[in-house]
């Protein structure tokens, strides 16, 4: 007589299958851009300032430069092969020395702090005070090395007007030439782009690999005309400083306001939640302790809600705040007009003092701290 076995029951318990992030490295990957996003945030207001100096210097050097071969080969040769000479200088040049040399450049930090809120690593508070700070190294270095290669140096050498002309008028188009919409979705896709570059310095510990992943999107995102806000502090300051049209206020009203708001969309939502979600929303719940895989979708939305509410807030508050500042309240106290050369010092050094201000208020004013009797005698 034969007999024949049940097949095995399949347990009603056991989950649906679901992509493996870890078999992709997504997973440790999101671990060490959330633990290099709370280092980030732990500097103290110098370093931060600093380190945001030092980030666009390398980016003002690569810009100038590749600007510099654009303007003598468009004039004389053709303007796609100045393109494409563009692509090869500033991508290879600009994020790769920020990175490899080590430097912040908010831009990048807007993915990895964004990444360490996601986590739970890093609060509210602490992402907008690390985004602040560094955004205030950024400008400091912009405006001064902008004066110090335009003016200080008279930089332009033989090439002279066209470059001039280059850059007065790149700051013209970005401040009164393109709206709000063309400068936002533009500021999404650059940032989207400088996300690819950091995700994929981090996705190799090779030196020659970071370069070409690093240097690829890069270099496609400022060959097209995309809009970086920090590649803008040096492009709209050089083109003041060169002669531009247009008042301090018109460049950070007009452009920097909707730019950084696409640059945090890019890198923050589209490229660092969307590989945060598919590497199974971790959640940092102690020293070397995650929730993984998978959190819930409570995680994600937690996530939302205090990625979108920073983003609206520190994009009213530091570009917004001072812009309107400049343009409503600074610039017809001076009397200067909109649309008028005005490359005054009083105006970016008021930025500069702005941006440092507010950042310094949610450091020391806004953090929870511990009472001094919690603490532990040494």
């Amino acid at each position: 007589m034969s007999t024949q076995t049940e097949p095995p029951s399949t347990p009603t318990d056991v989950p649906p299958p679901r992509m493996n992030a870890a078999l992709l490295g997504i997973r440790d990957t999101i671990k060490t851009l959330s633990t290099l996003g709370v280092a980030k945030a732990k500097c103290n207001p110098a370093q931060g300032i600093i380190m945001g100096w030092q980030s666009m210097c390398y980016l003002a050097f690569a810009a100038f430069f590749a600007w510099m071969v654009m303007s003598t080969v468009a004039t004389d040769l053709s303007p796609g092969l100045g393109k494409f000479l563009m692509f090869g200088i500033f991508g290879f040049a600009a994020l790769v020395l920020v990175i490899i040399y080590g430097s912040n450049l908010v831009t990048g930090d807007y993915m990895t702090t964004g990444i360490s809120l996601m986590t739970g690593q890093l609060k509210w508070l602490e992402v907008f005070y690390q985004w602040g700070i560094t955004h205030a190294g950024h400008w400091i270095s912009g405006f001064v090395i902008g004066w110090m290669i335009v003016i200080g140096a008279d930089q332009a050498g033989a090439v002279g007007a066209p470059l001039m002309n280059m850059l007065a008028k790149i700051a013209t188009v970005k401040s009164v030439g393109l709206q709000w919409d063309q400068l936002f979705y533009r500021g999404i896709f650059a940032n989207w782009m400088i996300g690819m570059g950091v995700w994929g310095a981090f996705r190799t510990q090779e030196v020659i690999a970071k370069i070409v992943l690093i240097g690829i999107p890069v270099s496609v995102f400022f060959a097209t005309g995309f809009e970086h806000s920090i590649v803008n502090h040096f492009a709209l300051s050089a083109g003041i400083w060169a002669g531009a049209e247009v008042t301090w206020g018109e460049a950070w009203f007009n452009n920097l306001v909707p730019v950084t708001l696409g640059n945090i969309i890019g890198a923050m939502l589209l490229q660092g939640m969307v590989y945060w979600y598919c590497g199974g929303m971790q959640t940092y719940l102690g020293k070397d302790k995650w929730k993984e895989p998978h959190g819930t979708y409570r995680d994600l939305g937690g996530a939302i809600a205090r990625s979108w509410s920073l983003m609206f807030v520190f994009v009213a508050i530091m570009p917004l705040g001072a812009g309107a500042l400049l343009l409503y309240g600074v610039e017809p106290a001076m009397g200067i007009e909109p649309g008028t050369a005005n490359a005054n010092w009083i105006e970016p050094i008021i930025v500069m003092i702005y941006l440092t201000v507010i950042s310094l208020i949610v450091k020391w004013g806004m953090w929870p701290r511990k009472p001094w009797y919690s603490i532990p005698a040494t």
